[in-house]
């Protein structure tokens, strides 16, 4: 079993906010809308929010989909338990 990974949302000033919604409930399995919405203003708001923590695998996979859709996204070792 592989240690967990975050998978970061970054703020941008090219995508309006409904689009990232719409982005992460496409991407990230079980995504509400609420916790989309959520995401989305952490990440206005901050600079940057966690958008999933799970396996590094999954974490690359979902990273690479948030930037196919011209999101930035990162991952990082959620370490210090979840």
């Amino acid at each position: 079993m592989s240690p967990p990974y975050r998978v970061l949302l970054h703020n941008d000033n090219y995508n309006k906010r409904e689009y990232v919604v719409q982005v992460l409930m496409k991407v990230i399995p079980g995504m509400t809308l609420d916790n989309a919405v959520n995401i989305m203003q952490e990440a206005h708001y901050n600079g940057l929010s966690v958008v999933i923590i799970c396996a590094q695998a999954d974490a690359e996979d979902h990273c690479m989909q948030l930037r196919g859709n011209g999101l930035l996204s990162s991952i990082e070792p959620a370490s210090g338990g979840c």
